[in-house]
């Protein structure tokens, strides 16, 4: 009786072995058809690519936030909206991309970036524009375009290259943009956004000074002189003046003709008886 219970026990133990081998098995090999990203799916160079953009597009979308609640200026806040829209829907594109290729993106922005959200929380008005428009607008679209130029003739994958390709013109038309803002024309904007004042003719205008508009020549004093000419430039002269009160020896006098002169007859030859 004994001996028969311990057959039956060694004979259920090793059908549970039996069983419990192939399960071991499956857990440790991944069910076939699932869609799991290998590690090594893309070279590190286009991993590289794929965190550069992600970083790229989460910078940009931190500084329009800034702007949008900061800035006064509606132009400004057009500008920085449009970014936060477009990155995001660019960053969405780049983690899909992630997921599929097994590349851990960056979860926030790099160290460069973190300095220059500091430094716009604490500027205000103008000044505010002009920086943000400056790094955001200008200096980071540049960065990022050429970035992106190197980035379509060196990325391998296809997936990868597709999507520099993607968001290029999205870039460079942002870059764009933000040069034509008025803050950011030659090198800050400060003349564009008070404007110029238009020159002061007259007596108190300093004709020395840059951008003054001196008097016609005919506004000129041609008063100089009671006789003769100003000279071949002048705009009125007066008439010779002839007679003894005539200086004859002054520049461009003009000389009374002989019969003019004052002359007496020659006494008659005394005759001799």
């Amino acid at each position: 009786m004994l001996k028969t219970k311990v057959i039956k026990t060694l004979l259920s133990a090793s059908v549970l072995a039996a069983f419990a081998a192939p399960m071991a098995v499956q857990a440790q090999t991944p069910a076939a058809g699932m869609n799991t990203p290998a590690a090594s799916a893309l070279n590190k160079a286009d991993q590289k690519i794929v965190m550069d953009m992600a970083r790229a597009n989460m910078a940009e979308i931190e500084a329009g936030k800034i702007a949008v609640s900061k800035s006064q200026n509606a132009q400004v806040k057009a500008y920085a909206q449009r970014m936060i829209d477009d990155h995001t829907k660019a960053l969405a594109d780049v983690t899909s991309l992630a997921q599929n290729k097994g590349v851990t993106l960056p979860t926030e922005m790099d160290s460069k970036h973190k300095a220059m959200a500091a430094k716009l929380n604490k500027l205000e008005g103008d000044a505010f524009d002009r920086e943000y428009m400056k790094q955001a607008g200008v200096a980071d679209h540049t960065k990022v375009h050429a970035m992106l130029k190197k980035d379509s003739t060196r990325a391998k994958d296809p997936d990868v290259k597709a999507l520099v390709s993607k968001m290029m013109p999205t870039v460079e038309e942002h870059l764009t943009s933000a040069k034509g803002m008025p803050m950011t024309k030659g090198g800050g904007g400060k003349s564009d956004a008070k404007g110029v004042k238009p020159p002061v003719t007259g007596e108190a205008n300093d004709h020395t000074s840059p951008g003054a508009v001196k008097p016609p020549a005919a506004a000129k004093d041609t008063s100089r002189g009671a006789s003769g000419t100003m000279g071949t430039t002048g705009t009125s002269t007066s008439p010779p003046v002839t007679g003894e009160a005539n200086d004859h020896t002054s520049p461009g006098a003009v000389r009374p003709s002989p019969a003019a002169k004052d002359t007496k007859p020659a006494p008659a030859p005394a005759v001799k008886y």
